[in-house]
This record gives C-alpha cells, sequence and structure tokens, in this order.
C-alpha cells in the first residue's frame, strides 16, 4: 500500500495544480482576446468575432467551477466507500 503524506488524499495535488494551470491559461486567453477587441476598429468582421469569441469564452468559467464541484464529490464519496474495503 502506497503511503501518503498527512493531509493528502490520492493524486489531489495534481488535479488541483492541472485545474489552476486551466484557469491561468483561460483568464490570460480572455485578456488578450478583449485587448484583440478593443484595438479593432467597432463594425469590422475582425472586431465582430473576437466578440463572438469572448462571449462564447465567458461561459467557461462557470463550466469550470461545476467541473470541480463534481469531482470533489466524487473525491470525497471515493474515500468514503474506498475505507470501506
Amino acid at each position: 500500500m502506497k503511503m501518503l503524506r498527512k493531509g493528502q488524499v490520492g493524486n489531489i495535488q495534481g488535479f488541483v495544480m492541472a485545474i489552476v494551470g486551466v484557469a491561468v491559461v483561460l483568464a490570460v486567453g480572455l485578456i488578450v482576446l478583449g485587448q484583440l477587441k478593443d484595438s479593432t476598429t467597432a463594425g469590422t468582421a475582425e472586431y465582430n468575432a473576437t466578440g463572438a469569441i469572448v462571449t462564447k469564452l465567458a461561459t467557461v468559467p462557470t463550466w469550470i467551477g461545476i467541473l470541480i464541484t463534481v469531482a470533489l464529490a466524487f473525491i470525497v464519496l471515493g474515500y468514503f466507500y474506498g475505507g470501506r474495503n
């Protein structure tokens, strides 16, 4: 049986780092797209396309929160069910 450090359950640290990495990439991407939208003249095709992308990507943080909640629920359930075996 693998020995775990105190306060560590399974590979939670890797999971949390992956979520943080994805969140940072999304944040930087949204900032860059926002700057691109501000730098173009309103009404052009580039302006409209960038605005559409920013609008679509703005819903991603909501899904990340839902995914984190579901993943944590599975981790907690796995911890309690795994302890019984």
